[in-house]
């Protein structure tokens, strides 16, 4: 059993890479005395191979811009597949460092950039409006349900899915990431889960390939076929771009749209003051991504011996670097534990930084702020019916049920 995430727990006795840890909402207690005491702080090894934590903003920002030193091309998170190494390493976008990332990058770059995905807006809002009236209409509902198709239909538009198939993929991508998650295992272990799962989106992914190359069209799937035939990638890596987009751009924004409502729920002031003022929309967006930081850490392999706050890293050893942490580092954010729309806004790292900086962010934040302008025109309150269930991962701050009651405006 994982040691509880208290406030009395030595910090020796907690193993980070347990996901039963990130299921407790003491975590956020347990981020701060390392960022106190022990911001670079050696996990040894338990769950999975040991690492070290990096927690504080100003290293979290130095360690990810320092490719040269802190290589993503080892794995880019913490997970079992590190005692037997990441088939994705070397290959994936998430897992290469520049020049090949930025090479990589600029395969698909082009359909994520701001003016790209502005034209998705008018579709977006159909979506949500769709999924809130739905759910007004209910009653009492699982608001994970509600959200669940958004970034779903977002990204699926962009690589070529076709909708029937988007509840099949929204439930790969839930269980993927939610493999380590009790509640989510489809198979004997949390590995084989996953392993099972990213095959099936595998699959998927080249029997679309194949339609795309009798039939291409103006989607990030033809542009990952061009890219293959072009030979500046393999077939297999095709496959891992599109099981990192489908991924990525589904699971983070889902859960940050939830743990926004939740957070409003919690703080009707703020929420009143979002429904008055809707010019308050971008710092919105701002401070639910720092607040839910949806993406927990991503994982760095030192290149070299170096020494970080006085602590030796040796050339080999992994780094995780704790965004959710950062984000709520008293060094940068002023009363970093209280959700407030009109804080200044300082760049969070809810969407990384450096050169990994999320693809897909653009993308996000219109989604969560068409989400929100939308909650504010069709909510005027909503009550938490049963305390919400978290996410066992350590990958994802998320929450696996959620259930309310909206009431309409």
């Amino acid at each position: 059993m994982p040691v509880p995430a208290s406030a009395t727990t030595p910090l020796k006795d907690v193993d980070l890479a347990d996901p039963r840890v990130h299921a407790d909402a003491g975590i956020h207690r347990v981020f701060r005395q390392l960022r106190d005491d022990d911001p670079v702080h050696w996990n040894p090894q338990r769950t999975e191979p040991g690492f070290w934590s990096v927690t504080r903003y100003e290293d979290c920002v130095a360690v990810q811009k320092d490719t040269g030193t802190f290589s993503s091309k080892a794995t880019n998170v913490l997970g079992q597949h590190r005692w037997a190494g990441d088939r994705g390493a070397g290959r994936m976008l998430n897992a290469t460092d520049p020049p090949q990332h930025t090479a990589l990058r600029r395969i698909v770059s082009r359909s994520f950039t701001p003016r790209a995905v502005a034209s998705l807006e008018p579709y977006l809002r159909a979506v949500v409006r769709k999924a809130l009236d739905g759910a007004l209409s209910a009653g009492a509902c699982e608001f994970v349900d509600v959200v669940a198709m958004l970034p779903v239909a977002s990204i699926a538009v962009l690589l070529g899915v076709p909708e029937k198939d988007w509840t099949l993929l929204l439930r790969l991508t839930t269980t993927a990431f939610g493999s380590a998650d009790d509640d989510y295992q489809t198979s004997s272990t949390a590995r084989a889960t996953a392993a099972q799962t990213h095959a099936h989106l595998l699959l998927y992914c080249q029997d679309l390939m194949r339609q795309r190359r009798k039939a291409p069209r103006g989607d990030v799937v033809t542009l990952l076929d061009n890219a293959r035939r072009a030979d500046q990638i393999t077939d297999e890596e095709a496959l891992l771009f599109f099981d990192l987009l489908m991924l990525g751009a589904n699971e983070t924004t889902r859960h940050a749209a939830v743990g926004a409502l939740l957070a409003f729920t919690e703080n009707p002031a703020q929420w009143q003051r979002l429904r008055d003022d809707r010019g308050l929309l971008d710092n919105a967006v701002a401070e639910v991504l720092r607040w839910t930081s949806p993406s927990r850490h991503v994982l760095r392999r030192a290149q070299r011996d170096v020494c970080l706050r006085g602590r030796q890293i040796a050339a080999g050893q992994d780094v995780a670097i704790w965004q959710v942490s950062a984000n709520r580092d008293e060094r940068v954010f002023a009363s970093p534990d209280r959700f407030d729309m009109a804080r200044k806004v300082i760049p969070h790292l809810a969407l990384g930084s450096g050169p990994h900086y999320c693809l897909g962010a653009a993308l996000a934040t219109l989604e969560l702020r068409v989400f929100l302008d939308e909650l504010c025109r069709t909510v005027a309150a909503a009550e938490v019916l049963e305390p919400p269930a978290r996410l066992s991962s350590t990958t994802i701050s998320g929450i696996k049920h959620l259930k309310v009651r909206l009431r309409p405006v």
